[in-house]
């Protein structure tokens, strides 16, 4: 589904695609269909990590595009590890 892509490529997390698409009157096998089909919600979240760096303010940033908290802690959290060496 283009809509979903076309959200994931402009940073949105599986919430927030869901939503809008859940607005949009797509049936929810069809949403989960879309959401399937995009790269795994923790590689997005992971390539706005690396542009943007592992902070709170990122945190904050991929909780309001709709990334679940598990996503958002492990990632920031890595990408710090990662960081410290």
């Amino acid at each position: 589904m283009t809509r979903a892509a076309g959200l994931a490529d402009r940073g949105a997390g599986d919430a927030l695609i869901r939503h809008d698409l859940a607005l949009a009157g797509i049936d929810e096998d069809v949403i989960e269909h879309a959401l399937a089909a995009l790269d795994a919600e923790h590689a997005r979240a992971e390539r706005i990590v690396a542009r943007r760096g592992a902070d709170a303010k990122t945190a904050r940033y991929l909780a309001g595009k709709g990334f679940s908290q598990d996503v958002v802690h492990a990632v920031v959290a890595r990408a710090g590890e990662d960081a410290l060496g």
